[in-house]
């Protein structure tokens, strides 16, 4: 059985975001540690930078043969606390993940005619002796699929 067009528009999503490193010409390496679903922690050995991805609880619209449907998600830069410089690196992981991210307003047609939107930078929450900092972008994906076929 193929994928979902869900499973497709995520992995593009996160493809992009892996791209982020310095020898491609961005600012950090955070592409190199990509989370999804889960709660980051860093270690000594990792990069000073990764990215976390969050997938919210998607918004189905219309219901009749196609299904439009809104994914939110939110792209957050992590950064080790304890380094030289953390807010510096996370302002920009975030630079990076806008470049790497908004190439075009479709994901390269998986989404709706500018079905990429873009909403607010928000702080990313720190537990108390939590050693890792960061914002969040969240992004809005409208794509839409057949009734009983996603």
């Amino acid at each position: 059985m193929s994928q979902s067009r869900r499973q497709r528009i995520l992995a593009a999503f996160i493809a992009r975001l892996q791209t982020i490193l310095i020898a491609d010409g961005y600012q950090t390496n955070a592409g190199q540690l990509v989370f999804i679903g889960e709660r980051p922690t860093l270690g000594p050995d990792d990069p000073d930078a990764s990215i976390d991805i969050v997938v919210g609880a998607d918004e189905p619209g219309y219901q009749g043969e196609n299904v439009s449907i809104r994914l939110p998600v939110t792209v957050r830069a992590v950064v080790n606390a304890t380094r030289e410089s953390a807010w510096n690196t996370v302002e920009a992981v975030i630079s990076d993940i806008k470049i790497a991210i908004e190439t075009d307003h479709d994901l390269g047609g998986l989404l709706s005619p500018r079905g990429l939107e873009r909403g607010p930078v928000e702080p990313r929450d720190r537990e108390p002796g939590d050693q890792i900092i960061g914002v969040g972008i969240q992004y809005s994906l409208r794509y839409s699929e057949k009734w009983g076929a996603p």
